[in-house]
């Protein structure tokens, strides 16, 4: 082949969002299609399946996804995907404004995140299906549909459905259909609603922030998604909280003080403080993250802890930091801890259940949020937030883990970040560098929207899901302690995750669960 025609060939791919096509596409060949659920990572070259009806369940208020995957042995020209409205009960409709479809975007992994654990390990090198284009995104220089699929290669979409709250319990039934220039193809859908509803507003709370859309709009994916963005501005919490479920707010006076400068700034006046707390006044916690990491750091800034604390406590608001819960943080002088909320990683964990601090600091009204970055070599069986992990690290994280482990919310360091200063493109280039190591993803689990259109917004990823379903797993297990009915499922749900290294990694085996969790609370009995 001439070189001439390479570039053209490179620039298809890049708008296919896949490797370049390796052979020309045949609008006569066959089509394949199938459907799979939303804990399976559908490979480039997986082997295609039988075209089979797939069923679901969700309760009301709970967003079930699924995913359709196309196939052509010669390729396929200009794929498009289209899902009908699910129909149930009494006339009752799941229709098309509670459906979201999406194209996969496949990235490279062209070197693996570190692997220190036999049982939890980087799944290597290749292409991972991670952003998610909706269809609605207008299109830049990629677009949701149509889209282009090579030759004996595979392009999934993710559908979303949101059940609406009020919607009648039972069998909703409905398509979804394929079409191309090569021809159609169509499969069947069935929605089993269970009869309880989750609510609006998250019991797992969340610090997630954005570093580089800083928009409402970019706010508002996150709590689509139950993640919270951290901070707002006063004109948006009344909505946030009312429409989206907002349930917790940051302030965001960030006093410098890290594991890398190990130094603070003042804490601010108390009517600083308490003015920005009134101004963003919901009735949700208010809190404010003010430290990070400072165990390694050799004095221990504990002058400065306090005085943070101090100003805090007077204006109303909670104190976060990632700290250990250390002897001398569980005094303010009146008996109260100094951190109402540590936020503390794997290894931070073990220690603190080991030498008594976790339960001291609870029965002193703290509480605890898990987080984790990069790879800790001391706990790396823990789960990891990396994209080239399994998908159970995701889910599990945000649901039994949290929840069997006694945690109320997850801090991630970031949502979108990249680093625009090595020209780094995120949609070619997952990177995280940290110490000349590569860390797939970290930080980033929104790519920026303005490739697709939309400048304002950011694009979801398949891993944003995978916490959104955990943080729904999350919901399944405190109705359940609450309504008494924990006892029903003879501890098939501590058996999910026991520990930070005894966790469940097989996909059907939460399924299973799930669905028997869900079987229970439908009943109510």
């Amino acid at each position: 082949m001439s070189r001439r025609f390479w570039p053209l060939l490179l620039l298809a791919g890049l708008l296919a969002g896949c490797p370049a096509p390796r052979a020309a596409i045949d609008p006569q060949g066959p089509i394949q299609a199938w459907a799979t659920d939303s804990l399976e990572r559908v490979r480039l070259e997986d082997p295609p399946r039988p075209l089979e009806p797939l069923t679901l369940y969700a309760a009301r208020g709970e967003v079930e996804s699924f995913q359709v995957v196309l196939s052509g042995p010669r390729g396929i020209k200009s794929a498009w995907l289209e899902v009908s409205p699910l129909r149930g009960p009494g006339g009752a409709v799941i229709g098309p404004e509670n459906l979201t479809l999406y194209r996969q975007h496949y990235v490279e992994v062209r070197e693996p995140s570190p692997s220190l654990d036999d049982q939890n390990r980087s799944q290597g090198a290749g292409w991972y299906p991670d952003a998610l284009i909706p269809f609605e995104a207008p299109g830049g220089r990629y677009r949701a549909v149509p889209v282009d699929v090579s030759p004996k290669q595979n392009q999934p979409f993710w559908v979303d459905i949101a059940v609406p709250r009020g919607v009648p319990a039972g069998t909703y039934e409905g398509s979804y259909r394929v079409l191309s220039e090569n021809g159609s193809l169509e499969g069947r859908i069935r929605l089993i609603v269970w009869n309880f509803e989750l609510p609006l507003r998250p019991s797992l709370y969340s610090f997630v922030p954005l570093w580089r859309t800083k928009t409402k709009a970019a706010r508002l994916e996150l709590l689509k998604h139950r993640l919270m963005p951290g901070r707002v501005e006063p004109q948006e919490a009344i909505e946030f909280a009312r429409e989206y479920g907002l349930n917790s707010i940051d302030l965001g006076f960030w006093s410098g003080a890290n594991a890398h400068t190990c130094r603070a700034k003042p804490a601010p006046p108390v009517a600083e403080l308490a003015a920005a707390k009134a101004a963003r006044q919901v009735g949700v916690p208010i809190y404010n993250f003010t430290f990070d990491e400072l165990d390694v750091c050799p004095q221990n800034l504990l002058p400065e802890i306090r005085a943070w604390t101090a100003n805090l406590r007077a204006a109303g608001v909670l104190h976060l930091s990632t700290l250990s819960p250390r002897p001398e943080l569980l005094d303010d002088g009146s008996g109260r801890p100094l951190v109402d909320i540590f936020a503390i990683n794997a290894e931070m964990y073990e220690e603190a259940r080991e030498n008594g601090l976790w339960e001291a600091a609870r029965s002193k009204g703290s509480s605890f949020w898990y987080y984790t970055a990069l790879l800790n070599p001391k706990t790396p069986y823990a789960p990891q937030w990396l994209l080239d992990y399994s998908p159970l690290n995701w889910r599990i994280s945000t649901g039994f883990l949290a929840y069997n482990l006694g945690f109320s919310g997850i801090l991630g360091w970031a949502a979108d970040h990249y680093d625009p200063d090595r020209g780094q493109d995120p949609w070619t280039d997952v990177r995280y560098f940290n110490a000349g190591r590569v860390y797939n993803g970290d930080g980033l689990w929104f790519y920026p929207g303005h490739v697709v259109g939309w400048p304002d917004r950011v694009v979801p990823s398949i891993r944003a899901k995978w916490l959104r379903d955990g943080v729904e797993d999350y919901e399944y297990l405190r109705l359940l302690r609450e309504r008494g009915l924990s006892l029903r499922l003879d501890g098939l749900e501590q058996a999910m995750a026991r520990s930070m290294r005894d966790w469940q990694k097989d996909p059907a085996t939460l399924e299973a669960v799930r669905r028997r969790m869900g079987e229970v609370l439908s009943q109510g009995r």
